[in-house]
């Protein structure tokens, strides 16, 4: 398993809880470590990506579908209405396109130690843990149909989706954690998708 974005490396130590041991997360410059022949073999990649900038976002999910491997990360969920996720996913045959994890409410990110403290002035904000937005898992099966369809069956049948909401495609999403805003831009990639938004 890859998780190319290490933080606090706190992925490692959690997904061997879990019981995979074979885990490559490590404290390196991910874009510089994939100009070079040096770039780690994996057979998926798990990872929750930085937010801060669209080219993060564009460029590690290039890199997901490019590699042909299964992919899990989790994704603010207006991303998934705009150019920089749709064009990349125009490039997968329909049949693999990526289904979804919706978590039944919104998960809280905590900031790296290294990161200044969040201000004191003005309470409301003044949180070590942000629930800022509604985000969700984007799974995608790889370049094998038989792998991605299994990946959709366990998602579907595994305890956690008992709280949890799986939709095959964005039109299968729970109103209730779609953005609260949709730009031009974000209205047309939902209708593309079947999904009529308000």
């Amino acid at each position: 398993i890859y998780d190319p974005y290490y933080c606090q490396g706190g992925t490692k130590k959690k997904l061997e809880r879990l019981g995979f041991s074979n885990v490559y997360n490590k404290n390196e410059d991910f874009y510089k470590v994939c100009e070079t022949p040096e770039a780690p073999s994996f057979d998926a990649i798990v990872t929750n990506p930085p937010f801060s900038e669209d080219r993060h976002l564009s460029f590690v999910l290039d890199f997901a579908v490019r590699s042909r491997k299964p992919w899990f990360m989790v994704l603010p969920m207006h991303v998934i209405f705009e150019d920089i996720y749709v064009h990349v996913m125009e490039t997968l045959d329909p049949s693999l396109k990526p289904f979804f994890i919706v978590p039944p409410k919104k998960y809280n990110f905590k900031t790296p130690a290294p990161l200044p403290p969040p201000p004191t002035e003005n309470r409301p904000k003044a949180r070590t843990r942000s629930r800022i937005s509604h985000t969700l898992w984007v799974i995608q099966g790889g370049s094998e149909l038989s792998m991605h369809e299994r990946l959709l069956e366990v998602a579907k049948s595994s305890v956690a989706a008992e709280s949890c909401h799986v939709a095959r495609t964005v039109a299968d999403l729970p109103t209730d954690s779609l953005p609260g805003c949709f730009t031009a831009e974000m209205r047309q990639n939902a209708e593309r998708e079947g999904l009529t938004v308000p």
